[in-house]
């Protein structure tokens, strides 16, 4: 007993040291962007990897993200869903729970984004967005219903700040993924224990950032005949603003109001794994 005091303590200090690192590191690139300004995008160190990749490569990278993405997205909706390398089933109710649960997320998460709406970073494409902050906690909370949730409410988001275009589709999908990455792939969904605090800021912060921006930004580049935004700009501009807007809020919010949130939703029966069965 006296020797697990220890080890928990110094656990908890190398999670500390790891979510402090990631806020820093993020807090840094914002400086960044800050200092240069939004008319330099291509000298911010966030676009530095852009930069070296290329518009072939990224489009070559975020085809397979993409690809894979939109397989995952679909899977899930069918009742498929991945156990370790396999392929089973799983069992959704769907009864007047999950079907509320995913249209009060769609409405909190649409409306909490359309609420800054009125201030673009890309007028008809993307704007400041501090409810970012909520998609991976849906997921995170209510699995497939909190991420299908997110996704008709970014949707529903374009619609109501009047960005709503063929590139909302890509949207719609990207913020499923947002959500879905970390409700998949962390295996503490508590904030309560240094593995979930390192897990959520792996998965729910960098990998879930980097794969919906893009994916976005792939469907922008895909579909550039009709929607009109150049190339160099999706991904000297778009894809790496996007990675940042995501995970700056959700670095510093998320954490806290999964702390508060996951103990009632744990009680009321409202947490995934209580209510979706995977079979096999």
């Amino acid at each position: 007993m006296m020797a697990s005091r220890p080890i928990s303590s110094a656990l908890w200090i190398i999670a500390f040291i790891i979510a402090a690192i990631f806020v820093a590191f993020i807090f840094y690139i914002g400086f960044d962007i800050l200092a240069k300004g939004l008319d330099k995008s291509s000298e911010w160190i966030i676009t530095q990897p852009f930069n070296i990749l290329g518009r072939d490569g990224l489009f070559a990278i975020s085809g397979v993200l993409w690809l894979v993405g939109t397989l995952i997205f679909f899977m899930e909706l069918s009742g498929r869903t991945f156990k370790g390398l396999k392929i089973v089933r799983q069992v959704i109710k769907w009864d007047a729970i999950d079907v509320s649960v995913a249209a009060l997320s769609a409405a909190v998460y649409g409306g909490a984004l359309a609420a800054t709406g009125g201030i673009p970073i890309i007028p008809g494409f993307t704007w400041v967005r501090p409810a970012n902050a909520l998609a991976p906690l849906f997921g995170i909370l209510f699995g497939i219903p909190g991420a299908l949730g997110t996704s008709i409410g970014n949707f529903i988001a374009d619609a109501l700040a009047g960005y709503l275009s063929v590139g909302s589709l890509g949207g719609f999908v990207g913020n499923f993924i947002i959500a879905y990455v970390p409700y998949k792939l962390m295996r503490d969904h508590s904030f309560r224990t240094p593995r979930s605090i390192i897990e959520f800021y792996v998965w729910g912060v960098l990998v879930s950032s980097v794969w919906c921006s893009l994916y976005i930004s792939w469907w922008l580049d895909f579909a550039e005949p009709v929607i009109g935004l150049p190339k160099a700009f999706i991904w000297g501009f778009f894809a790496p603003w996007v990675i940042f807007n995501n995970a700056f809020i959700t670095a510093i919010i998320t954490p806290i109001l999964g702390f508060i949130l996951y103990p009632p939703i744990k009680a009321r029966g409202l947490y995934w794994a209580d209510r979706i069965k995977i079979l096999g």
